[in-house]
């Protein structure tokens, strides 16, 4: 009688142990993925992004590439071309600027950045190109980052200035007019010639007469 439940205790035994071994590789699997991601970056304020920013400005991405670290470790460099909005800090005076952003295993950094999504950028570098680094601030525009930025800096202004409509003038004469002896003098040169012209007409009929 006792064999029975010994089989099916036996068959429970068995299946737990055939589970277990289905999943132990599952384990090592899920934390090679959590090591490949970045950790999460300390949150930094828009004040602090701002003391340390070259460049403080807003933008779109537009397009992005993809490169391999320079330095030969894990990871990728992500070139973007921004759409610039406004400039706030670093005499951009271009409609488009590159940001540089990089994945960096086991380090904070930023990687790619959503093509279409508009950012508040603070950079560093020249501009060939700008630099966001993971601890830069560089975040997602809204409208709470907007006013922050806008009560440290002020309102910003365009990259390229809008075009100034100049008045065209159209020049003066500014010479003395004519005294009218003098605007009449064409006329009266021209009456005394008549006269002259008759009186020389009619000697010569007189004579012939």
């Amino acid at each position: 009688m006792l064999r029975r439940p010994l089989t099916a205790l036996c068959r429970v035994v068995g299946v737990v142990l055939v589970a277990l071994l289905a999943l132990a590789p599952l384990a090592p699997a899920h934390a090679a993925d959590r090591a490949k991601q970045a950790p999460t970056c300390a949150p930094i304020t828009v004040e602090d992004s701002a003391k340390k920013a070259t460049a403080v400005f807003s933008g779109t991405v537009s397009d992005q590439t993809q490169q391999p670290r320079p330095d030969g470790q894990p990871g990728a460099v992500y070139l973007q071309t921004i759409t610039v909005d406004m400039v706030y800090r670093g005499g951009i005076r271009t409609e488009t600027v590159q940001v540089q952003t990089d994945r960096l295993r086991g380090a904070c950094s930023l990687g790619a950045l959503e093509v279409d999504r508009e950012y508040m950028f603070f950079v560093s570098g020249t501009g060939e190109p700008w630099v966001a680094a993971g601890d830069s601030g560089t975040r997602v525009q809204n409208d709470k980052v907007l006013g922050e930025v806008g009560d440290l800096l002020g309102e910003g202004e365009p990259p390229i200035a809008p075009p100034t409509e100049h008045a065209v003038f159209e020049p003066v004469d500014t010479s003395a007019p004519q005294s009218l002896s003098r605007a009449a003098a064409p006329g009266a040169a021209l009456v005394i010639v008549g006269l002259l012209g008759l009186l020389v007409v009619g000697g010569i009929r007189r004579r012939l007469g």
